[in-house]
């Protein structure tokens, strides 16, 4: 006669169980590391490098003329779970908004699921409330997704957030078709001028920069910085043109060291084109939509 075991027959039970009732102990997938620049991190391919680009600069610019909040955006291809709790994980482990503030917004999209998130801090919220963050995803960000209209969703869903924050409303005019081609023409125009002449700057300034530290490193033979110091100092003379500002490589590198944030790509000013700044108090707010 043999004799089973009760811890077998125990553990026996318990997987049956698992598998009766579904619960496999999945969750949230777990959350990608915050973009190395900019607030928008496009893991799932769906913007073009000038929409990421062109997003992120619209995003840097209103961050430069309010504090009343901090957008960054995320898409995804599979969030895991439910997209309010990865959402929430994500916008936290990110610190999306400004410290003691709890101003940030992160904006989520899953491809794979075709769902949608706004994720909005404490302290954002009496701006811009869950019911104006369930409009924007219902006005804005569904339909333009339906349509694979990506970069004009984000965009205009950023614009809305950024409105409704400083405690205005979307205008709302009537609709005119000749109008909008007359304004799309017009803003295609400006913007192109305006990335020209923003990829023009970047490259003097680039080419400033690295003038400077081939001056330094000539002379000086034992000055040796690795590839993310001297992309730390590019960044650094990007954002600092006064006559304040350390341009010897050789002299910035310790106060680097002693302060990267400070000694990096920082404006070094009151505000900041960056979403995150130890951002918090993100405890449920927001709303979720599908596409």
């Amino acid at each position: 006669m043999t004799n089973r075991r009760p811890g077998v027959i125990t553990a026996t039970a318990s997987l049956v169980l698992l598998v009766l009732t579904g619960c496999d102990g999945t969750g949230p997938a777990a959350a990608p590391e915050p973009p190395a620049e900019g607030n928008v991190l496009d893991a799932a391919d769906v913007l073009t490098s000038a929409e990421e680009q062109e997003l992120d600069a619209l995003i840097d610019g209103h961050n430069g003329r309010t504090d009343a909040a901090r957008v960054a955006v995320l898409t995804v291809e599979d969030a895991g779970g439910s997209i309010e709790d990865y959402a929430r994980s994500v916008a936290t482990a990110w610190g999306v908004g400004d410290a003691g503030a709890d101003n940030g917004v992160l904006v989520v999209a899953d491809t794979g699921e075709r769902e949608l998130r706004i994720e909005t801090a404490d302290g954002v919220r009496e701006a811009f409330s869950d019911d104006d963050a369930a409009q924007v995803i219902g006005d804005v960000l569904e339909p333009a997704f339906a349509d694979e209209e990506y970069a004009a969703g984000l965009t205009e869903a950023v614009g809305r957030i950024y409105t409704y924050a400083q405690g205005q409303e979307p205008v709302k005019e009537p609709f005119d078709w000749v109008l909008l081609g007359w304004v799309a023409g017009g803003l295609a125009v400006l913007l192109g001028g305006i990335m020209w002449l923003f990829a023009a700057d970047s490259r003097r300034r680039r080419s400033i920069a690295n003038e400077e530290l081939r001056a330094a490193e000539d002379a000086d033979p034992d000055l040796r910085l690795t590839e993310q110091q001297r992309d730390a100092y590019r960044k650094y003379r990007y954002n600092h043109r006064n006559d304040d500002a350390v341009s010897n490589p050789a002299l910035w590198l310790p106060l680097y060291l002693a302060n990267p944030a400070l000694y990096s790509g920082g404006s070094g000013g009151d505000t900041s084109g960056s979403s995150f700044n130890g951002g918090g108090g993100f405890s449920g707010g927001g709303a979720s939509g599908s596409y």
